[in-house]
């Protein structure tokens, strides 16, 4: 019995030690197919975001070394990512940590509706520059302040554009979004000519209702290099809810990983070499 107790108080000290800073935690896909599986956490500090990331950050970066940063605004500039937490495990599974607005649900139906400002984005930014520097933290010195990708998907891309100046972000991903001729979330199509990072549309065919104002922006778009990348049949909800993000997951990782981590996946951009991707088309200018 002595012997058990033991065991349980080490299991406690390790899960206390490892997750000290967090509520709770979900597990989505069995934590994703990459090499690190990954969870989806609330952390105390950060109350009103999900941080999806590696379980084990410091075996990820034994491997990854310092990982690369996502900030996420949701689809209607929600708080919550719960329709997107199949995608974004799938993505933290390879070795990234992704700061996404909106509390942790366990359920669609915990979700509320409520709307979102820009500055969150910001927000999250902040906080995980903040956690790096923490001797206490999960994330001291776990984290690459260079690179960071600013992503949202079809209002939270709007939302991305609003705060598109900010220097510290290295990339930009719009899904499902685009800013055409119209102004949402405070952003217009002025907000175009504030990029200092190459940016990729992900799209869902002409069905996708922001299709055409993500066409427009690639055409306007001529201060910075910018790829479209369009799946002919996902329409306005892309491919999130499929196992482990579906193919829009994979788009985004061969773009996440040649910008952020260097791996030449080039051909897929520039080259359009889609021969791992059944039903897409991809254009790109400026590289």
């Amino acid at each position: 019995m002595k012997k058990y107790t033991v065991l349980i108080l080490l299991f406690l000290f390790i899960t206390i030690h490892s997750f000290g800073q967090i509520n709770k935690t979900k597990i989505i896909d069995n934590g994703g197919s990459g090499p690190y599986k990954a969870i989806a956490a609330s952390e105390k500090t950060l109350p009103n975001f999900v941080i999806y990331r590696p379980q084990n950050i410091k075996l990820a970066t034994k491997t990854e070394g310092e990982l690369p940063i996502l900030v996420w605004a949701n689809g209607g500039c929600m708080n919550s990512s719960i329709h997107h937490e199949r995608f974004l495990t799938e993505v933290a599974s390879q070795g990234y940590i992704i700061i996404a607005i909106g509390e942790l649900q366990m359920t669609v139906e915990e979700r509320v509706h409520e709307s979102t400002t820009n500055k969150m984005l910001l927000e999250g930014i902040d906080w995980i520059n903040e956690q790096s520097n923490n001797k206490n933290s999960d994330y001291y010195k776990m984290v690459d302040l260079n690179k960071i990708a600013s992503c949202g998907m079809s209002c939270g891309g709007a939302q991305v554009m609003a705060v598109a100046d900010d220097s510290r972000i290295e990339t930009y991903m719009m899904f499902n979004s685009g800013m055409g001729d119209m102004t949402m979330a405070g952003a217009g199509k002025e907000a175009l000519k504030l990029l200092h990072g190459k940016i990729i549309y992900i799209v869902g065919g002409e069905s996708d209702i922001a299709y055409n104002n993500a066409l427009l922006d690639f055409e306007n778009i001529n201060e910075v290099p910018v790829a479209f990348a369009n799946h002919k049949t996902a329409g306005h909800g892309g491919t999130f809810a499929e196992e482990y993000g579906g193919s829009f997951a994979k788009m985004a990782l061969d773009w996440l990983d040649w910008q952020l981590k260097g791996k030449d996946n080039s051909n897929v951009f520039l080259e359009h070499d889609l021969g791992n991707y059944s039903g897409w088309t991809m254009k790109s200018k400026g590289f």
